[in-house]
């Protein structure tokens, strides 16, 4: 009996010895090849030939991703029915080919900053779209947008479910419904991974579904050297180049052969000479004498100049910049001169408008971008540049509407701080903000705990 107490505690003593072993000095984390793909035979194809997929079984996105019933949020799963229940959902499609094949793309996105959440977007020169997954992405699926370093990954299309979220498809787990906090039923055509298993299987191809690749470098090219085909490749462009003479080639409108309006949705662009407009917002700036030096009195504060109304823009009236509570039963929307709101353990959306082009006069008009800023990023608390700022903005491009209308609204999402490239000297100052945020944007409705707003 003493020995084999003896014998047990030994056997312990070794697996701890080994588990310790293994934490500080892990296996090489696995980097997967074309090759071991074709060897479970599966077959590639391009990014845009599966979102042209999901256009050609349902006709649109428009009207496809309203997630206000199960009867306008469509979901194609890459797969055969798992069961009769799923064969007989209404608003599923399947496309059952798709079991044999792969996708592969480039990372062009971040979460480390936290502007980007459980979202890993890739891009493989045809098309970009976003994984929807769960955990911290960015340790292994690697991006370094300083020097353009990226990185493979591989996807196993087989029982991924193709869904439309307002115009914006993105490939995960099954569709989802839940209560928002305004209490009202939200429908999602495709869901987040989020099995820990999961996490807990990177190597088991036979499980997991989305496999990190070898290291790769981004490609930068300008839209007008862009062409839209359903040709993956290492040397086709990663990230686009925008700018006032080219922007309508984003544009909905955007007839070229070949070409659709949702081509470049998901895909990383760099816009080139934006500028930062101010609308819907009445402020003061400070006076400054002929050097641009700002004017003070003799108790060093600051002097005022005249009150400015910001013209309008869109056909709501929302303030820009702003704060955005957008799950409240109605959109709430109050001036806000940070990149988000994160105050007292409430975090919100900031949006920040910034143009192309000088005539436009609303969201839907092309060249008319709104940069969109969670309140949980790194960064949701940093100054925004003034009105009539110029600078460049390297962020993913979307569109977030239920169709192509006046409500539509081009998004873009930076992955860094670094990314929104304004002079330091541009941005307002802490006495601006404080002369000129509305003492109500301090008072947004926060959680009451029943999931409603308080007023």
């Amino acid at each position: 009996m003493k020995n084999s107490r003896l014998f047990l505690v030994a056997t312990l003593c070794m697996l701890f010895a080994g588990c310790y072993n293994d934490f500080d000095t892990p296996a090489p984390a696995k980097v997967w090849t074309d090759e071991e793909l074709e060897a479970l035979e599966l077959r590639q194809i391009s990014i845009k030939e599966v979102k042209d997929k999901f256009i050609s079984v349902f006709g649109s996105l428009e009207n496809t991703g309203s997630n206000k019933s199960w009867s306008d949020t469509k979901t194609l799963k890459l797969g055969a029915p798992s069961s009769t229940i799923e064969a007989g959902f209404a608003n599923l499609q399947f496309w059952e080919e798709a079991a044999g094949y792969y996708i592969k793309g480039k990372v062009i996105s971040s979460d480390a900053q936290g502007n980007v959440y459980k979202s890993l977007y890739i891009d493989d020169g045809t098309a970009a779209i976003e994984l929807k997954l769960c955990g911290t992405l960015f340790t292994t699926y690697k991006l370094d947008l300083g020097s353009y370093d990226s990185s493979w990954v591989y996807v196993k299309l087989k029982d991924l479910y193709l869904g439309n979220y307002r115009m914006m498809l993105s490939l995960g787990d099954g569709p989802s419904n839940a209560l928002n906090t305004g209490l009202s039923n939200k429908y999602y055509a495709n869901s987040n991974f989020e099995s820990i298993e999961l996490w807990h299987n990177l190597g088991n191809p036979e499980f997991n579904r989305v496999l990190p690749g070898a290291p790769c470098r981004l490609v930068e090219a300008s839209i007008d050297d862009v062409v839209v085909d359903t040709t993956p490749g290492e040397e086709k462009p990663n990230i686009i180049v925008v700018n006032s003479s080219n922007y309508a080639k984003l544009s909905a409108n955007n007839t070229a052969a070949g070409t659709h309006y949702y081509d470049h949705f998901g895909r990383l662009i760099r816009f080139q000479g934006v500028t930062i407009r101010y609308a819907n917002v009445t402020y003061r700036d400070e006076q400054r004498d002929a050097n641009g030096n700002i004017v003070r009195d003799a108790e060093g504060n600051v002097v005022w100049g005249d009150e400015i109304t910001a013209p309008t823009f869109g056909t709501n009236g929302d303030p820009f910049p702003n704060w955005v509570v957008t799950d409240s039963g109605s959109p709430v929307f109050s001036a806000w001169y940070y990149w988000a709101y994160s105050r007292e353990n409430v975090s919100l959306y900031g949006a920040v408008l910034m143009l192309l082009n000088e005539n436009a006069t609303g969201s839907d008009d092309a060249g008319a971008y709104s940069i969109r800023t969670s309140g949980y990023s790194r960064f949701a608390m940093r100054r925004v540049p003034r009105n009539g700022t110029v600078g460049n903005v390297l962020g993913i491009y979307s569109i977030y509407s239920q169709r192509l209308n006046d409500y539509a609204q081009y998004q873009i999402t930076v992955n860094r701080i670094e990314d929104l490239d304004f002079p330091e000297d541009s941005l307002v100052s802490q006495e601006w903000i404080d002369r000129n945020t509305p003492e109500g944007s301090y008072n947004p409705p926060v959680k009451d705990g029943s999931g409603e707003y308080d007023d």
